[in-house]
């Protein structure tokens, strides 16, 4: 398919960046081929890939084994929305393969660079909902959509189960899927939050 083409081509590039690191090594996992590339409804922002699960596999992906992923999983399977439907991709599409770097947030100056990456795949997939995972990614499509009331307003421990509406795709945030984030988010409620996906995929439709 065309867009798969442009997918890779754009990975490609993304894995010739220099705009954080310079001359520093990077590594910059592909989306996985199991999703669809190709007019996706849903497209899934995540933070940035680990050394654990994505740095194993190659791949952005909720079949990486860690509990983030693994979690992840968990939540969409309960949709009944198939794969072939999400793009998974990250705020931050890489981390530096640097002597002694350990999994951490990307940077505000890191985010804001990625923006150049996010708004090809924006063009090449054109989802109808972008589905944020934790506050990184949220921080992200805030600056990205700065011109959003509703999304610059947003925030998570207030707002969460609300969708924004004023952008063009709409967005749904959602807490993250690690361990961590369940000890203040627990998985039942996640779960009832991931369970609003396909009625505002309907709403969507009857825009």
């Amino acid at each position: 398919m065309r867009n798969q083409s442009e997918i890779a081509t754009l990975f490609n590039e993304a894995r010739k960046c220099k705009r954080c690191f310079g001359d520093t090594p990077i590594y910059v996992p592909y989306p996985d081929p199991k999703n669809s590339q190709d007019g996706a409804e849903l497209m899934f922002v995540n933070e940035r890939p680990g050394r654990v699960g994505a740095g194993e596999s190659g791949y952005v992906s909720f079949d990486n084994d860690d509990p983030s992923a693994n979690f992840f999983k968990e939540c969409f399977k309960q949709l009944g929305i198939s794969r072939k439907n999400v793009f998974i991709t990250n705020a931050c599409l890489c981390h530096p393969l640097s002597p002694g770097y350990v999994d951490k947030k990307p940077t505000v100056r890191e985010i804001r660079n990625c923006h150049f990456w996010l708004e090809k795949q924006l063009e090449i997939v054109q989802p109808k909902l972008i589905i944020t995972i934790g506050g990184i990614a949220l921080d992200s499509v805030k600056r990205y959509f700065h011109h959003s009331q509703k999304l610059r307003m947003f925030r998570l421990k207030d707002n969460i189960g609300e969708y924004i509406d004023d952008t063009d795709p709409w967005i749904y945030p959602l807490y993250h899927t690690s361990l961590r984030a369940r000890t203040t988010r627990k998985a039942y409620e996640q779960k009832r939050d991931w369970q609003k996906i396909p009625t505002i995929l309907k709403q969507l439709q009857r825009r």
